[in-house]
């Protein structure tokens, strides 16, 4: 038993080591992979002098101080996950309401028989000539008890 385990981790250190020599080797022939970096430059292109000023002088590698800040104004992640649970919850109330049979259309000529007597207990009419007079007296009457704000100091 004790044996298998050395066995065991011997190959494993192999293995790691074997990956650490395989990524380093990749890290160090990317630049075999890059595309285009051997194509030449058109000479007829409009681009071609800043093509080949950007080939020369690459500019300088970004760094992790480029980084920007986290913004302040951003929600947390406790606020995004309330966020969606809200929206998923109206979600839920939405579809549930929007279900087949949710509502149905039985007693609707109760219901208009119910309206219509309603309506004929209130006695709508256009208005008579005597009647408009009455509303235009009392409109003068409040015209002239009306007094003007005072003015400003």
């Amino acid at each position: 038993m004790e044996g298998d385990t050395h066995i065991f981790w011997r190959a494993g250190r192999l293995a790691l080591l074997a990956g650490a020599a395989m990524t380093l080797s990749a890290c160090v022939s990317i630049d075999a992979f890059e595309p285009g970096a051997g194509a030449a430059i058109d000479p007829t292109s409009s681009a071609a002098s800043a093509v080949a000023a950007a080939v020369a002088d690459p500019g300088p590698w970004p760094t992790f101080a480029d980084i920007p800040e986290i913004p302040a104004d951003l929600r947390s992640a406790g606020a995004w996950r309330d966020a969606v649970a809200d929206q998923e919850a109206d979600g839920l109330f939405t579809r549930r309401n929007a279900a087949e049979e949710t509502w149905s259309l039985t007693a609707t000529e109760a219901f208009a028989a119910d309206l219509r007597a309603r309506v004929a207990s209130v006695d709508v009419h256009a208005p008579t000539d005597a009647e408009m007079a009455e509303s235009d007296a009392y409109a003068r009457a409040l015209r002239a008890r009306a007094t003007p704000p005072p003015l400003p100091r």
